[in-house]
C-alpha cells in the first residue's frame, strides 16, 4: 500500500498516537530500570543490616554464655568457702574428721593470722582482694600412707582452697618394731587461700 501527501491528514491522528505510545513505552522502559536498580540496591542494603544484625544477635549470645559461665565458677567459688570470709572453724573440724576417719595418733594445728597478699603487680584485679592464711599441721603416724590419705581426703571434703608448700617426716626408729603406736612425726606448712571483693568507693 502506498501512502501520498493527499492520505497524510487521515493518518496524522494514527502517527502522533504511535508517537505518543513510542515515547510511553521509552519512558516505561526507563521507569522499570529505575525501579530495578533502586530494588536490587534496596535488597543489597538490606541483606548488608540482616548480617550485621545476625553477628550482633550472635556476639550478644556469645556474651550471654560467657557470663553464664563465670556466674557458675563464681558461684562454685562461693559454695567452696574460697570467695568470702575464711572459715577457720569449718577447717578444723574438717581436719579432726578426716584424723578421726583415718584412725591418726594425732593432729596438732597452729593458724597464724590472716594476710593480705599483693598480686596486683603480676595479676591486676579491680574485684578481688587476695588473703592467706598460714597453716602448721603436726601428724603423729603410724606409717606414711596415712599423711597421703590425709591430704587426699583434705582435697576432697574441706571447703577452701589451701597450698600444700612442704612435709617433714621424721622416723620414731626407737620404738619402731612396737604396733600400733605412731611410727612417724610429720610436719607440714600449707595456706589457706580466700578471696574478698572490693568494696569501692563513690565520691558524692
Amino acid at each position: 500500500m502506498k501512502f501520498t501527501a493527499k492520505d497524510l491528514p487521515h493518518i496524522r491522528g494514527l502517527l502522533i498516537m504511535l508517537a505518543i505510545t513510542l515515547i510511553l513505552g521509552v519512558a516505561i522502559v526507563y521507569a522499570s530500570d529505575s525501579v530495578l536498580i533502586e530494588a536490587q540496591q534496596a535488597k543489597i542494603t538490606a541483606d548488608r543490616e540482616w548480617s550485621e544484625a545476625r553477628r550482633r544477635l550472635e556476639r550478644i549470645k556469645n556474651e550471654q554464655e560467657d557470663l553464664q559461665g563465670y556466674y557458675h565458677q563464681y558461684q562454685n567459688l562461693v559454695e567452696q568457702n574460697v570467695i568470702g570470709h575464711e572459715k577457720r572453724l569449718d577447717w578444723i573440724e574438717t581436719i579432726e574428721k578426716i584424723r578421726n576417719q583415718l584412725s591418726i595418733f594425732s593432729v596438732k594445728y597452729k593458724l597464724e593470722p590472716q594476710e593480705n597478699l599483693n598480686l596486683e603487680a603480676a595479676v591486676p584485679s579491680n574485684s578481688f582482694n587476695l588473703h592467706r592464711s598460714n597453716m602448721r599441721l603436726d601428724f603423729s603416724l603410724l606409717h606414711e600412707g596415712q599423711l597421703l590419705n590425709f591430704f587426699d581426703a583434705l582435697s576432697a571434703e574441706a571447703k577452701g582452697m589451701y597450698l600444700l608448700e612442704s612435709c617433714t617426716l621424721t622416723r620414731n626408729d626407737s620404738i619402731r618394731h612396737l604396733r600400733f603406736v605412731p611410727n612417724i612425726q610429720a610436719e607440714c606448712s600449707l595456706g589457706w587461700i580466700t578471696l574478698n571483693e572490693k568494696t569501692h568507693m563513690v565520691n558524692k
